[in-house]
């Protein structure tokens, strides 16, 4: 054997260990914590509810959560992460931040301010319905009017029932209204759609 077809024989042999590998971890990636059940690539995106799902908040260069829309099973889990900056993650609810965009008579709720890398909070969404959301803090501007809300869908509500598939308010900023809008192009199709589409 040549020292060129050894060579050859040495990449093929780490290319198919290579590819061996990345089946192996795309594998396990894809499994559920038990193992039992593959978990979907776009677990948590509209149309695919996931158990827990992770929203990062950073403000370079400007304040955003990403992703802005998750879809979770009743009894699913939101994390909100900093990665960036200062933040808080406040429900525009009928008691408190307004205008109302959650549903009908489902309790307010919100979280401290979260500052430095790493801060987090989480709430568990036990009932059905669309929950969006504001950030509050105001640094060189308000994350609001710089457009820093999110979404939080819950199971497969009908959407003509939920206050935040409505168009946005008037008084809302108008980034923060075109995010709602966009929003609503996103979820409305999903749950008129239903689970098994």
């Amino acid at each position: 054997m040549t020292s060129t077809s050894r060579r050859s024989v040495l990449r093929s042999s780490a290319c198919a260990v290579g590819l061996a590998l990345a089946g192996c971890l795309e594998r396990v990636t894809d499994r559920s914590s038990d193992g039992d059940d593959e978990v979907p690539k776009n677990a948590g995106e509209p149309g695919t509810p996931a158990e827990r799902v992770t929203v990062t908040a950073s403000s370079n260069p400007y304040p955003e959560f990403n992703p802005q829309v998750v879809h979770v099973v009743v009894g699913g889990t939101v994390e909100w992460l900093v990665e960036t900056g200062r933040h808080d993650i406040t429900a525009y609810h009928e008691d408190g931040h307004s205008p109302h965009r959650s549903p009908k008579g489902a309790e307010d709720w919100g979280s401290p301010r979260l500052t430095g890398v790493g801060a987090e909070y989480e709430k568990t969404f036990d009932r059905e319905g669309v929950y969006d959301y504001v950030d509050t803090q105001q640094v060189c501007t308000s994350h609001e009017v710089a457009g820093n809300i999110g979404r939080v869908v819950v199971g497969w509500p009908d959407p003509d029932a939920e206050p935040a598939l409505a168009d946005p308010q008037s008084e809302m900023p108008s980034q923060a209204a075109r995010a709602i809008k966009l929003f609503n192009e996103q979820t409305r199709p999903v749950l008129e759609a239903g689970p098994d589409s």
